[in-house]
């Protein structure tokens, strides 16, 4: 019987959007290709995530790869205005809100640097109010599939894997799940996965 449902936040809860950001900042479509390519969609982003590396060290690392004639938005983009380009999907607190209400306990267990976190936790996620705990990568310097990350939040709230369920719109971090004894549902699109959540909950 599971008690414990797991989300993931990006692509599941919220969307990322840096290259609407970028555009927002009234860049040429060339520029924001490359400075998106570079940050956001980069190899470096995951070290953001990870949190271990001090955030100003990744982006130097980030501006390096970039063309100097875009460093300047770029590093405008990093330091200011990333942090605008999360929002909440519109069915997000509703579907949490309803599962509370059905005696489910919420958890969240994501990527995400610790800093974003916190200020997206209180000023864009509209799901807030019904999580009960959640570990962040970049709080305990994990990041999934790491089967760690995975064990943290089991023995932080002292969960039953098999009473668990995870969503994550990512193969990778669904499987890895399974391997630590989750269940694990991948996230496709929002009708979907309430249909395989449905089924998994009612067994």
């Amino acid at each position: 019987m599971i008690k414990n449902i797991i989300f993931d936040i990006g692509g599941v809860l919220v969307a990322f959007e840096p290259d609407r950001v970028l555009r927002e900042m009234g860049l040429p479509e060339e520029e924001v290709k490359v400075i998106y390519e570079h940050t956001a969609k980069g190899p470096y982003w995951k070290e953001l995530d990870r949190g271990v590396i001090p955030q100003e060290e990744v982006h130097k690392q980030m501006l390096s790869t970039i063309p100097e004639e875009y460093k300047e938005d770029a590093m405008r983009f990093l330091s200011k205005e990333v942090i605008k380009a999360v929002r909440s999907y519109e069915y997000s607190a509703e579907w949490l809100k309803g599962l509370k209400e059905r005696g489910y306990n919420v958890y969240l267990l994501t990527n995400y640097p610790d800093w974003m976190f916190d200020y997206h936790r209180e000023h864009v996620f509209t799901f807030s109010p019904y999580v009960d705990g959640e570990v962040v990568s970049g709080k305990v310097k994990l990041i999934k599939p790491d089967h760690a990350i995975y064990k943290t939040l089991i023995e932080k709230y002292n969960l039953n894997p098999a009473e668990s369920v995870f969503i994550d719109d990512l193969a990778a971090n669904a499987q890895a799940a399974r391997e630590v004894g989750l269940n694990a549902i991948q996230f496709t699109n929002i009708d979907e996965v309430k249909k395989n959540l449905g089924e998994l909950l009612g067994r």
